[in-house]
């Protein structure tokens, strides 16, 4: 069965899945361990537990740059009883598409799911980017159509939400009809302004964690969110195209320790290259998501 290699989890879905697949990478590469203590429930996806004792483990950590031949190494030399894995890991270097498709219970392309090759879905990250009360922008005078009491100044500078106009200029651009999937219930003028500026599009219902990633997985047209969930759920999909604004997380000037910027050999991805910010927000930043 292999010495146990544990994934120690953090944050949601998207940086689960992340943290299992490089679990999972290194155990390939070394031979000799096996998984466990994978916890995605939103995606159906569970492994044998974490042993109750990592005495005699090898302890790794960190964040998104990790050495992983040296790691593979350590794994193979048989000086450890097992080892723990915390951290993130988003660099696309350390993976294998084929080999993490065949890690996740769910297919792409199931029948039941996505949007076919007229639709651009657009995957809309809202949540945790909105996490406490701007009282400045009500004092800015972005209350009304704006909805600043809903807006908030977010938990990570480099996770942001999308301008209506992006969205704009990609329907456009595309002539494909905009279908939004995602965390559209859990930001209320955010939506509300979405369906203004789209009123011919299709809205998907406020639906799981699981049904979200399944529709993205299905369609044939994506335009990611700055979202860790977003991005690997369209890397492990078949589609087309998929649209990828070069900003936040995804802009690899602003985060350098993450790569996500597909490259160019990878044509299935257009990029949009977006103004370099911290997404705070700001009034600034406000006016600019709603312009």
């Amino acid at each position: 069965m292999g010495k146990p290699l544990v994934v120690r989890h953090k944050g949601r879905a998207g940086n689960r899945l992340f943290q299992y697949f490089f679990c999972a990478e290194l155990a390939r590469r070394a031979g000799t361990h096996t998984v466990r203590g994978v916890h995605i429930p939103d995606l159906d996806l569970e492994t044998p537990p974490a042993p109750d004792h990592d005495t005699g483990f090898l302890h790794i950590e960190g964040k998104h740059l990790f050495d992983v031949p040296a790691l593979v190494a350590a794994l193979r030399d048989g000086a450890y009883a097992g080892a723990t894995f915390r951290g993130f890991a988003m660099r696309q270097a350390y993976y294998d598409r084929a080999f993490c498709q065949r890690l996740l219970p769910l297919r792409p392309g199931a029948s039941e799911w996505g949007f076919g090759p007229e639709f651009l879905t657009i995957n809309i990250r809202a949540g945790d980017v909105f996490s406490g009360a701007s009282a400045g922008l009500m004092a800015g005078g972005y209350g009304g159509p704006y909805g600043a009491e809903h807006l908030y100044p977010g938990i990570h500078p480099d996770y942001r939400p999308l301008p209506l106009g992006y969205y704009e200029t990609l329907t456009r651009d595309t002539g494909l009809k905009p279908a939004f999937v995602g965390e559209l219930s859990s930001h209320p003028a955010y939506e509300a302004a979405l369906r203004r500026r789209f009123p011919q599009a299709v809205f998907a219902r406020t639906r799981s964690p699981k049904e979200d990633f399944l529709t993205l997985l299905g369609s044939s047209n994506i335009a990611l969110a700055i979202s860790s969930f977003s991005w690997i759920a369209a890397w492990l999909s078949e589609a087309r195209t998929i649209h990828i604004p070069v900003a936040g997380m995804f802009d690899p000037h602003q985060r350098p320790d993450i790569d996500l910027l597909p490259p160019d050999s990878d044509t299935r991805y257009i990029r949009h290259t977006m103004p370099r910010l911290q997404w705070q927000g700001t009034t600034e930043q406000i006016a600019e998501l709603f312009a």
